[in-house]
C-alpha cells in the first residue's frame, strides 16, 4: 500500500467541484484538498481489477500538479477507508475545492450506492432484503457518506468521481470492471454546490482499459490538465471521448448542482484575466481557483435588477445576486420580494405535475438555493423570513413527494409545520408523504388535522376532507 499518510492507508472519493469562491479560512493547509483510492486487489468472489490503483496513482500525481493536498490510498480495508475519510475530514474545512476520487469496485443495495473495500467479506448469496441492507451497511462503504460529509464540512467546492463498476460482486469479465450479474450503481442527488461524476451511466459497465489507465480516467486525465477549461467542460470532453473510443458502449453521467462563477482547475486560458484568490496576492499558486471577472470593477445588482432575474426564473443568478449584495451591503428587506418571487414560480412549476420532470426538478433547485440564501440575506428578525423559509420547505417536500421520494418529503414538511403552525397546507402534504410510505395512521391524523376548523384555507380544509373519504 502506497500513501502520503502510511498510518492511514486510505484513498477515498474525490471532492466534489463547486463553482462557488471560498473565503479564505484562517487556519487550512491548503486551499485544495483530495482525497483518493484505488482497489485492485479484490478476494476472488470480487474479482481483481487490472488498472485501479494505476488510475488511482495517476489521478492523484495530476491533482498534486494542480495545487491539491493529496491524501492517496489503495487496496483498503473498510476500517483503513473509515480511517482516510476521517482523515480527509480534517483537511476539509476552509477549502476552495474538494476531490473525492475513487477507483475500484461499487455495486447499489437498496437504492444506495457503496464501495467495496478489499476484504470485505460481503457474501450476498441467499440473503433477504433486510440482512442484505446489513450486510451493505457494516461491510461496505456508503457512498453518500462522503459527499455529506464533504458538504457538511463546509467545503463550497465539492467533487466526487467514482470510476466504479455497476455490477454486483460475483465472478466477473477479467478485463472489465463488470461482473457476472446485471446491476449498476443508481443516480445520486448532490448537495448544493456540489457535482457527482460517474464512469459509466446506470447498467452500463467501465471498462478496466488496455493501456496503463482506465478508459475514463485516461480521458478525465487528459482534460483536467488542458488550461482554459471549466468544470462543466472537463466532464463533457471527458463523456465525448469516453463514448468515441467505446462506440458508444460506455457513456459517463454527472449529477451537478453547481453554481456561480466558473472555476478553471489548470487555469483561464492564456490572456483571459482571473480574479486574485481571497486573502492571497496577484501571484496565486500554481492550480489555485480563480473566477473569470470583467475588468471593471464589480458592484451590486440594483433591485430592480435582482426583481428582473427572479420574474424571468433565473434562480440561480438571482440568488448570486443577491449574495454579492449581502457581501457588499450586508443582509436586507431587499432580498425578500425576489425570494418570494422564485417560489411563487416554483409553484407554478408543479402545478399539475405528477411524475418527476426536468420542471420539477428545477423547482427543487429553486427551492433549495433560496433555502440556501434566506440566512445569508435576510435578517434575523426580519418579518418574512419565518413564513418564506416554511414556504420553500413545503415547496421542496412537494418536490420531493413528486419525485418518489416521501421518507425524504417528511423532514421538510416538518420543518414548514413547525415554522407556519397556521398553515394547513403542509399539514396536509405530510399526510400525502405518510400515505406514500403505507402510514396509514399517521396519515389520516394530519388529514384530520389539516380539516380542522382553526385553518383559514378552505382549499386546504377541502383537499383533506377529501382525502379522507378515499382513504382505505
Amino acid at each position: 500500500m502506497t500513501a502520503m499518510n502510511p498510518r492511514l492507508g486510505l484513498a477515498l472519493l474525490a471532492t466534489t467541484w463547486l463553482a462557488l469562491p471560498c473565503a479564505a479560512a484562517e487556519t487550512r493547509t491548503s486551499p485544495r484538498a483530495a482525497l483518493v483510492i484505488g482497489n485492485a486487489k479484490y478476494e476472488a468472489s470480487v474479482g481483481s481489477l487490472r488498472n485501479a490503483v494505476s488510475d488511482a496513482r495517476a489521478v492523484a500525481k495530476t491533482l498534486r500538479g494542480l495545487g491539491f493536498a493529496v491524501i492517496e490510498e489503495h487496496n483498503v480495508t473498510r476500517d483503513e477507508l473509515l480511517e482516510a475519510v476521517a482523515e480527509f475530514r480534517t483537511k476539509l474545512r476552509g477549502t476552495e475545492v474538494a476531490l473525492f476520487y475513487y477507483a475500484g469496485h461499487g455495486i447499489s443495495v437498496a437504492g444506495s450506492n457503496y464501495l467495496i473495500p478489499v476484504k470485505s467479506g460481503y457474501l450476498p448469496e441467499g440473503a433477504d432484503d433486510p440482512t442484505l441492507r446489513l450486510l451493505a451497511e457494516t461491510k461496505l462503504f456508503n457512498a453518500e457518506q462522503v459527499s455529506a460529509e464533504m458538504s457538511a464540512a463546509g467545503g463550497r467546492c465539492n467533487l466526487v468521481i467514482l470510476d466504479a463498476c455497476r455490477t454486483t460482486p460475483v465472478a466477473r469479465n477479467p478485463r472489465t470492471r463488470e461482473l457476472a450479474n446485471p446491476g449498476g450503481l443508481t443516480e445520486m442527488k448532490p448537495p448544493a454546490g456540489s457535482l457527482i461524476a460517474f464512469a459509466t451511466d446506470a447498467g452500463r459497465t467501465a471498462q478496466d482499459g488496455a493501456g496503463a489507465n482506465g478508459l475514463y480516467t485516461e480521458e478525465l486525465l487528459k482534460h483536467l490538465r488542458t488550461s482554459g477549461l471549466t468544470i462543466e467542460q472537463v466532464f463533457k470532453r471527458t463523456r465525448a471521448g469516453v463514448m468515441q473510443r467505446s462506440a458508444g458502449a460506455q457513456i459517463p453521467a454527472e449529477y451537478s448542482r453547481l453554481v456561480g462563477d466558473d472555476i478553471y482547475l489548470a487555469g483561464p486560458a492564456s490572456g483571459v484575466p482571473a480574479a486574485t484568490p481571497a486573502g492571497g496576492s496577484e501571484t496565486a499558486a500554481v492550480g489555485v481557483p480563480r473566477r473569470v471577472l470583467k475588468a471593471e470593477p464589480v458592484r451590486p445588482p440594483t433591485s430592480g435588477a435582482m426583481n428582473k432575474l427572479a420574474a424571468a426564473g433565473k434562480a440561480a443568478e438571482c440568488v448570486e445576486a443577491l449574495k454579492l449584495t449581502a457581501a457588499s451591503r450586508g443582509a436586507g428587506d431587499y432580498a425578500a420580494a425576489p425570494l418570494d418571487t422564485l417560489l411563487e414560480l416554483a409553484k407554478e412549476d408543479l402545478k399539475e405535475a405528477t411524475v418527476p420532470s426536468p420542471k420539477v426538478e428545477a423547482a427543487m433547485k429553486t427551492c433549495d438555493l433560496v433555502l440556501e440564501s434566506i440566512p445569508e440575506c435576510l435578517p434575523p428578525e426580519h418579518a418574512q423570513k419565518a413564513a418564506l423559509t416554511a414556504k420553500a420547505q413545503n415547496r421542496r417536500g412537494d418536490c420531493l413527494l413528486i419525485l418518489g421520494r416521501p421518507a425524504e418529503a417528511l423532514p421538510a414538511y416538518n420543518s414548514a409545520i413547525l415554522l407556519a403552525p397556521e398553515d394547513a397546507y403542509p399539514i396536509f402534504n405530510r399526510g400525502r408523504a405518510q400515505l406514500a410510505l403505507g402510514r396509514m395512521d399517521e396519515a389520516k391524523a394530519d388529514f384530520t388535522a389539516a380539516a380542522g376548523p382553526k385553518f383559514k384555507q378552505p382549499k386546504a380544509r377541502q383537499l383533506a376532507l377529501k382525502a379522507l373519504t378515499e382513504l382505505p
